[in-house]
């Protein structure tokens, strides 16, 4: 059986990214290859027990230097494909599991234990999937996923960052929420030192320019770029909603412009700039030039 073999690791890809990033379906593309089998989001503590009694609390920040023996224990064993249940493999279609020589792990509650994962895990270069907040949020309000403030604004990510919790106090609406729990997410990774330990991804990037995107990731894992995944950029994810401007064939970045008001969107900008995470703005793409240049002080250039 899988479960007693496992799987050589460091051959491994594993995807990091925030719900509703878009992290699926880059998933989805990079499986559809031969002999690549999904592992879908192990870190789940409601639906994977080993998880649960190890890392139960959401959002779960590791600083990169700090010795954590259970931490690493558990993600080998995800790595190497140990940990498996009917959650972990509702995205693998039956005949892959037997074929599988190499995993596709996705996460969308790790991007605070990115920076320790990749320097303790051996793997390929991870990836990190971010997309525009406005993008995100509005699919949450859709689906009516409200975060908690108190347990955002106590994350221990935040203790390095005082100012941001005390300018974040104020926050109340769900948007506000939403966007506090995105910059949460995505500033741990954003300001670990360069180069970055993982390979950055933007979703509007791998829409508008897919085929350039799997080059660059596959060029990184000294990979050839397989056609299926190629022409699996063209088809929606699974998550995908009916709502989608994907599954409806409109613009798949301007969904948000539509499900969102002005007052909405002033509100997620907002807490984007007590962050310094203004590199996405009321456009539908990031500005690179910020994005590139995001966590790095005057003095270090």
């Amino acid at each position: 059986m899988m479960y007693h073999r496992g799987f050589d690791s460091s051959k491994t890809i594993v995807i990091f990214g925030s719900i509703r990033s878009g992290s699926t379906w880059l998933a989805e593309i990079i499986s559809s290859m031969d002999g690549c089998l999904q592992i879908f989001e192990p870190l789940h503590p409601d639906y994977v027990q080993e998880v649960k009694q190890h890392i139960p609390q959401r959002n779960r920040y590791v600083p990169a230097d700090q010795d954590w023996p259970a931490g690493v224990s558990i993600f080998n064993r995800i790595v190497s494909g140990k940990i498996i249940n009917t959650w972990t493999m509702s995205q693998a279609p039956l005949l892959k599991i037997f074929t599988a020589k190499r995993l596709v792990v996705k996460f969308v509650r790790g991007n605070l234990l990115l920076e320790w994962f990749a320097k303790n895990v051996a793997v390929l270069p991870p990836v990190l999937v971010i997309r525009h907040p406005c993008a995100i949020i509005a699919s949450q309000i859709n689906k009516k996923w409200p975060p908690g403030k108190k347990l955002l604004l106590n994350n221990a990510y935040l203790d390095r960052y005082p100012e941001i919790r005390e300018n974040c106090g104020y926050l109340s609406k769900p948007e506000e929420l939403a966007a506090l729990a995105w910059c949460l997410r995505y500033h741990a990774p954003l300001t670990a030192n360069k180069p970055y330990p993982f390979i950055l991804v933007c979703y509007e990037d791998l829409v508008r320019n897919g085929r350039q995107e799997l080059e660059k990731l596959f060029n990184v894992w000294q990979m050839p770029v397989d056609q299926k995944a190629i022409l699996q950029l063209s088809i929606p994810s699974d998550t995908a909603t009916k709502s989608s401007q994907v599954v409806k064939g409109g613009d798949p970045l301007a969904g948000w412009k539509k499900k969102l008001n002005e007052q909405q969107v002033d509100n997620i900008l907002a807490v984007l700039k007590i962050f310094k995470m203004d590199f996405y703005d009321k456009g539908l793409e990031p500005d690179h030039k910020k994005l590139g240049a995001f966590g790095i002080s005057p003095k270090d250039g």
